[in-house]
């Protein structure tokens, strides 16, 4: 039999693999770092400081990506890197630069800090606070500055409190008693919209600034521990988590977690009144976070869309072939003139083996990519997704031929 006939065999038992996979290929859930910041020194170390800054801070010959939205959860982000990979190394080239290559607990550490830079939020806009702090009738209770009402504490205590997550934690721990002098006053509890929480805070900061001299810092949060907070309060008793938990509340795996922490403050405080009609109905006690649990809460469930949902095995032997990725690995993807058998690759490993792999070999790819004449493939984080979807079957499909 000849290698192209058996070839042709290998592609009609890939495919047919395919067609009877019927569950999508789930992807390794990761860990969850317990300190995102970490993922900073890798920036520096590695030189991605010589280009890129963040809000400011580094070099200006790429994006700073503290200014532009950069989000998605892991096989998205690491797409976005690969796909501007070419232009990257074109630019290091001028520069006489090494192209970074990572390790493992590098790549990871870099993509979770790059995640999180969306979570430290923007600073708001003082004059659109200003009119809110009045819209939202907040002066009727709270005084800023000298100037509102007093059966609320003053907002100029909060003052000192530099990181957003003291406001989170006090809108959260007086949600109630704050609901009880809405009705009795008959005002309407306010809601707040996408940004509007952020102007807010950014006005009592600054219009309260002269009133204390004192500052008081927090660390942003830790999402393992906030993982094991989510637990312990109780909150497993309304919301689902995939098959963990009730499902009186939502899904929090299916919300929208792409804000910065004012702006999961203020999700949290509109669905206040809900949840404490919920928690009254079943008996249940109002739970209290210390500063540091609101932090830790906080970014467990930022950190929730960090893990990439399963991907199509089929849609991703699709992908492959569209790519052009079978003019170098082969139609089979079992090795190519130009490529390495893909079916016993580490990428199939976890999706972080995957990302590493092409990561690290984006130079040589592109030298491949330039003798053949071909256009640099990108990916969608959908794309990604299937693409080690189809990995992961090629490589279990090739254990049982060995069988």
């Amino acid at each position: 039999m000849t290698f192209f006939q058996t070839s042709k065999f290998r592609i009609a038992g890939l495919v047919l693999a395919l067609s009877l996979l019927t569950i999508p290929c789930l992807a390794q859930e990761m860990s969850l770092p317990e300190n995102p910041l970490r993922g900073r020194f890798v920036f520096e170390q590695k030189g991605c400081a010589s280009c890129h800054s963040i809000k400011g801070g580094g070099g200006d010959v790429g994006p700073d990506l503290g200014q532009n939205k950069f989000s998605g959860s892991f096989l998205q982000l690491a797409g976005t890197m690969l796909n501007h990979a070419p232009e990257m190394l074109r630019r290091m080239q001028e520069l006489d630069l090494s192209y970074p290559e990572f390790s493992r607990s590098e790549l990871v550490e870099l993509i979770a800090y790059l995640y999180y830079l969306r979570y430290l939020g923007e600073p708001g806009d003082l004059y659109r606070g200003k009119i809110l702090v009045r819209e939202k009738g907040c002066l009727a209770c709270h005084s800023v500055a000298g100037k509102g009402g007093d059966s609320g504490p003053a907002f100029d205590k909060l003052a000192k409190y530099i990181s957003p997550l003291y406001l989170a934690q006090a809108l959260w721990n007086h949600g109630p008693e704050m609901e009880r002098q809405i009705v009795e006053m008959g005002l309407k509890r306010p809601r707040f919209e996408k940004g509007q929480i952020v102007d807010l805070a950014a006005y009592i900061r600054e219009a309260s600034k002269g009133t204390q001299r004192e500052r008081v810092y927090m660390s942003p949060g830790n999402p393992t521990r906030g993982k094991a907070v989510f637990k312990e309060k109780g909150c497993l008793a309304c919301h689902a988590l995939n098959d963990d938990g009730e499902e009186i509340g939502p899904d929090l795996r299916q919300s929208d977690w792409d804000h910065s922490v004012t702006e999961i403050a203020g999700v949290m405080w509109n669905h206040g009144s809900e949840m404490a009609e919920l928690m009254d109905e079943r008996k249940m006690d109002w739970p209290e976070f210390t500063g540091k649990e609101m932090a830790d809460l906080i970014a467990y469930l930022y950190f929730l869309g960090f893990n990439d949902e399963p991907g199509d095995a089929e849609k991703g032997h699709a992908v492959f072939a569209k790519k052009g990725c079978v003019n170098c690995h082969g139609q089979d993807a079992r090795g190519g003139e130009y490529a390495p058998d893909l079916s016993e690759s580490r990428g199939a490993a976890s999706p972080i083996d995957m990302a590493q792999i092409m990561w690290n070999h984006a130079p040589v790819m592109e030298e491949r990519i330039t003798e053949k004449v071909m256009r640099w493939p990108t990916f969608t984080g959908e794309e990604m997704r299937d693409i080690y979807a189809f990995l992961r079957v090629l490589s279990k499909s090739d254990s049982a031929e060995s069988r």
